[in-house]
């Protein structure tokens, strides 16, 4: 495996804490694994779906098992959350790729809504990569966000209805 790039959740490695990032309510645990990743990656198995991205990715406000990855067989979130950039998804994504492992869809969810930049960060990457993005792009393999139906906790990000269709979206997005 490989550790978080992002120096303030990798520093939370091993720990759990009760806020985080925007949510400042208290309701939600939030738990990051040995590598400054919120938990629920199973890395005993070859994932099947491997995400990067950003903090509606990590799930935050959201219980844990209620994050749209969930809904996937085997697949890893490495979503940030907090203070981050998106060029840390990229740096996330080029250490996974040392990991060699083939057969893995991966799909990047960006908070980034500058066209310019966007296609930009989405052109150092291999185009066999997925991009879920805030504005439309002339590109395949590009879809955008689902409306938001509902909110998490600290009303600042989606809620668990709206990890579920994004899921769903994603499904038909990635057959």
């Amino acid at each position: 495996m490989f550790n978080n790039c992002n120096k303030k959740m990798f520093g939370l490695a091993g720990q759990t804490v009760d806020t985080y990032g925007l949510d400042k309510t208290g309701q939600i645990k939030y738990s990051f694994d040995t590598f400054g990743f919120r938990e629920g990656n199973d890395y005993n198995v070859h994932p099947k779906f491997v995400f990067f991205g950003a903090s509606t990715l990590a799930g935050i406000g959201v219980h844990e098992q209620k994050r749209f990855s969930r809904y996937f067989e085997n697949s890893w979130n490495f979503g940030l959350c907090g203070n981050y950039i998106d060029e840390e998804s990229i740096i996330n994504y080029f250490t996974f790729k040392k990991l060699n492992l083939s057969d893995t869809k991966i799909v990047f969810c960006w908070k980034n809504n500058d066209p310019v930049a966007l296609l930009d960060m989405i052109n150092r990457l291999p185009n066999n990569v997925y991009h879920c993005v805030t504005t439309k792009l002339d590109r395949e393999k590009t879809c955008l966000y689902p409306k938001n139906l509902d909110y998490d906790v600290s009303k600042t990000h989606w809620g668990p209805i709206t990890h579920q269709k994004f899921y769903k979206l994603l499904c038909y997005f990635l057959k």
